[in-house]
C-alpha cells in the first residue's frame, strides 16, 4: 500500500488508522523472533506473505493465522516449532518474487514447512496483466511441499477468481500444496474483521488458519 493511498484511507475510514499503527511494531516482534528463531532448535516453518501474515488486525503479532497455526502445529507434533516471518505488510507477489524468495533459498533445505499467502495487494492494482504472470514466477520458485494459499472470498472478484484458478489448476503440478482460504472465508461476516473493514481480526483468522491446518494435516478447530 503506497504512502498516498494509506493517507487517504485514514482520511476515509478512521478504523484503518489503527491497523496501520500495527504495521511497524509487528514488523520489530517478527524480525525478534526470527532472531530468536534462528538461534533456537526444533522443527523450522518460513512464512512468506503480505500484512495477513504479519498479524496485521489481530490483537497481537502472533495472533493472527502464523501464530494460531503454530500452536495447532505444537499441539499435534509435541514439539516447539521455530517461525521465520519472511513477509511483510503491503507486499505484492512481485515483492515477495523479489524480496522473500532470496530470503527462502538459505534457508529452504532446514525448513520442514514453507506457507505463502499473497495476493490481495494485487487486486487493488491499476496494472493487473502481469499478476498472474507474477503469481506462476511465484509458484515456480517455492519449494516442492509448500503451501500457498488461495485468495479470500469477498475481494476483487473477478480478479481473485482469475488468480485462484491458477492456484488450483497449476500449485499441484508444482507439487505445492493449496491452503484453500477462499473455501473457509464468506458470510457470516460480522465479527470477523478488524476495524478498518478489510483485515481480518483473531476470529476471522482462525478461519484462516483453518484452510492451513487442513493443507499441512493438522486437526481443524
Amino acid at each position: 500500500m503506497s504512502f498516498w493511498t494509506s493517507r487517504l484511507m485514514r482520511e476515509l475510514r478512521p478504523g484503518v488508522a489503527a491497523t496501520l499503527s500495527q504495521t511497524e511494531p509487528y514488523l520489530r516482534a517478527w524480525a525478534e523472533a526470527n532472531e530468536r528463531a534462528r538461534a533456537a532448535t526444533g522443527p523450522l516453518w518460513v512464512a512468506l506473505g503480505d500484512s495477513t501474515a504479519q498479524g496485521i488486525g489481530a490483537s497481537a503479532y502472533d495472533r493472527g493465522y502464523v501464530g494460531q497455526l503454530r500452536g495447532r502445529l505444537e499441539a499435534r507434533d509435541g514439539r516447539d516449532w521455530r517461525v521465520i516471518n519472511l513477509s511483510r505488510t503491503g507486499s505484492r507477489i512481485r515483492d515477495v518474487v523479489a524480496e522473500q524468495l532470496p530470503g527462502l533459498a538459505s534457508l529452504a533445505t532446514e525448513a520442514e514447512l514453507v506457507t505463502c499467502a499473497a495476493g490481495a495487494n494485487d487486486l487493488l492494482s491499476l496494472w493487473f496483466r502481469p499478476v498472474p504472470d507474477q503469481l506462476r514466477a511465484l509458484m515456480s520458485g517455492l519449494p516442492p511441499g509448500a503451501v500457498i494459499a488461495t485468495l479470500p472470498r469477498g475481494l476483487g472478484r473477478r480478479r481473485a477468481r482469475r488468480l485462484n484458478d491458477i492456484i488450483c489448476t497449476e500449485a499441484p503440478l508444482r507439487r505445492l500444496r493449496i491452503a484453500d482460504v477462499c473455501a473457509h472465508t464468506g458470510p457470516p461476516w460480522k465479527g470477523k474483521f478488524a476495524s478498518d473493514d478489510f483485515h481480518p481480526n483473531e476470529i476471522g483468522y482462525r478461519d484462516w488458519c483453518d484452510a492451513f491446518a487442513e493443507a499441512v494435516g493438522v486437526p481443524v478447530a
